[in-house]
């Protein structure tokens, strides 16, 4: 069975393809392709533009409508097996989650070590959030005290700034 990644890779391929062309425009470029000497024709051959139409035209020894038809329809039964393929692995990627669920469901019973392994990863986890936390807390504490340290002795400068002020001011005035 293929497996559920290696689907999904190959629908998102698919999905990003341009559509393809419709069973006409197959026909036509088929048609083209297989009867080249109309081109060749036209462009050899000299004269007015009705000249080099009738000659390109008189060049199709047969135009053999059947066998290009054939190939049409060949190319476009392709087309359609692989948009056939898509829908199928599309439908079988939906449906494995189904086969997923089910599986599991008979292991139900059984010890499951993944999530006892999970819930000892979260609460670690949750243990260390708790303890950078606290750290954050206390950081901002001491940066707090710090700047209250800071203001006061600021505060203390300005005034010994002021009273050096009032007292170079009375010195000189005596």
């Amino acid at each position: 069975m293929i497996k559920k990644k290696t689907l999904k890779t190959i629908l998102t391929f698919t999905e990003n393809q341009k559509p393809a062309p419709s069973f006409i425009v197959i026909y036509i470029l088929v048609w083209l392709a297989w009867h080249n000497q109309i081109f060749t024709a036209f462009i050899g051959i000299e004269g007015d533009i009705f000249t080099r139409i009738d000659a390109a035209l008189s060049a199709i020894e047969k135009n053999q409508y059947f066998v290009v038809f054939m190939i049409s329809c060949l190319v476009f039964l392709i087309r359609l097996g692989y948009g056939y393929l898509a829908f199928k692995s599309r439908e079988l990627l939906n449906s494995s989650d189904d086969f997923y669920i089910n599986a599991r469901e008979d292991q139900i019973l059984e010890k499951n070590d993944d999530i006892t392994n999970l819930m000892a990863a979260l609460t670690k986890a949750k243990q260390k959030l708790a303890a950078s936390k606290e750290r954050e807390k206390k950081l901002v504490e001491e940066k707090n005290t710090a700047i209250k340290k800071l203001l006061a002795a600021q505060n203390e400068l300005d005034e010994a700034k002021a009273d050096i002020a009032l007292l170079e001011k009375s010195t000189q005035n005596n």
